[in-house]
């Protein structure tokens, strides 16, 4: 699922609001706490999943892309497959940008791809609605920490 969305702040500014995401992700996980500076392709952590209302997984995961200003990228291994969670910015100007966000779960065998492929449509207008929510969740964040 992808969504795109705009932004009112700068592509630098929207990377190191998504850094900033990825050190406090990894703090609540690890109880680790790291700087923005800290973060860095390459970097691995074990990260709880939530699959539904009640049930998590324990998964390894990697910021597998971390390229400044214009893509992060990560990855969650499963036993079952791979969460990969992407979002790429271009600057639109000096004070915006349009994000291109996505979710996708890469199954590990053919029978849950094709399990996954028969329920797909029935999540993808909740799927929608979700990723809509948190765009506007993180602009409401960008302008509480950027002064918009």
């Amino acid at each position: 699922m992808q969504i795109e969305h705009q932004f009112p702040c700068s592509a630098v500014q929207f990377f190191n609001f998504m850094a900033r995401r990825i050190a406090q992700d990894i703090q609540i996980e690890t109880d680790k706490k790291l700087t923005i500076a800290e973060i860095h392709q390459g970097m691995k952590y074990d990260k709880k999943v939530l699959v539904s209302e009640k049930k998590q997984r324990i998964g390894k995961a990697q910021v597998a892309v971390f390229d400044k200003p214009g893509h992060v990228q990560l990855r969650v291994e499963m036993f079952d497959g791979t969460q990969v969670i992407d979002t790429q910015c271009a600057a639109l100007g000096k004070d915006r940008c349009q994000v291109t966000y996505s979710e996708e779960f890469l199954p590990s065998n053919l029978e849950k791809k094709l399990a996954i492929a028969s329920f797909s449509w029935m999540g993808r207008k909740n799927n929608k609605k979700k990723l809509q929510r948190l765009m506007e969740q993180w602009e409401t964040e960008i302008r509480q920490l950027y002064g918009e």
